[in-house]
């Protein structure tokens, strides 16, 4: 009778949709209850974990992010030395081996740097050379946040974020053709020798002048703009 065999298929469709009801039910009580469980189904959303892969998408358009540049024009040898050092002395102190500072180490190697180039310290007036150093700083992103690194609840984010770094460090070669200063007779050697002893003393100035802080408060600002602009009501930043 086609009135019964209508009946029959209904309850079959029914019974097959309270069947995979119970399934679903289960699976989700088990995920849910028991630890290790587990099992994910292809046709589930995990909203928590999507969230985290839309920020991690976001915060990865600005990986090895350099949120802050310092450029130093520092003279050599005049920027590093002390005015009112006394040379003969400091020399003689060398002789006799006694006891020198930090500093008074780094003036000998000047002047012995100096010395061979052709500058006499020991005079009031010597050539010199201006040396530009261009320093960035920031975040490197894409190698250090996780999707471990953000909890997401509601609306808001907190992200954990890596230290910030020096990103690059870069020592202009002067051009003879614009170098408005006296040129120097320094050979490729020597040169490598003077700037690696400038980038040491710079990276320790732009330290101290807070170049670190700076680009970590440009980050986060620049970071929590566009996650706010992507729809989020509020970031917090914790390292």
């Amino acid at each position: 009778m086609p009135g019964k065999s209508r009946g029959k298929l209904k309850n079959k469709i029914l019974i097959i949709f309270i069947i995979i009801f119970l399934l679903l039910l289960s699976i989700t009580i088990a995920n849910y209850f028991i630890p290790g469980f587990g099992l994910k189904l292809p046709f589930i959303y995990n909203t928590k974990s999507s969230h985290s892969e839309i920020i991690l998408k976001e915060i990865h358009k600005i990986s090895n992010l350099s949120t802050v540049e310092y450029i130093y024009k520092s003279v050599f040898p005049f920027d590093f030395i002390d005015t009112n050092t006394n040379w003969k002395k400091l020399l003689s102190k060398k002789s006799k081996n006694e006891y020198l500072t930090e500093l008074q180490q780094d003036e000998l190697w000047i002047y012995n740097q100096c010395k061979s180039i052709g500058i006499n310290l020991e005079y009031d007036i010597y050539d010199f050379v201006v040396i530009t150093s261009i320093v960035k700083a920031g975040f490197n992103l894409e190698d250090k946040i996780t999707s471990h690194d953000i909890v997401v609840e509601g609306k808001n984010i907190t992200l954990k974020i890596p230290n910030t770094i020096i990103t690059k460090f870069t020592i202009e070669d002067p051009d003879s053709a614009n170098y408005k200063y006296p040129d120097l007779d320094v050979n490729p050697q020597q040169w490598k020798q003077i700037t690696n002893f400038v980038e040491k003393k710079i990276r320790i100035k732009v330290l101290e002048d807070g170049i670190l802080k700076n680009a970590e408060k440009r980050g986060q600002d620049f970071i929590k703009s566009i996650l706010l602009e992507s729809g989020w009501e509020n970031v917090i930043f914790i390292q």
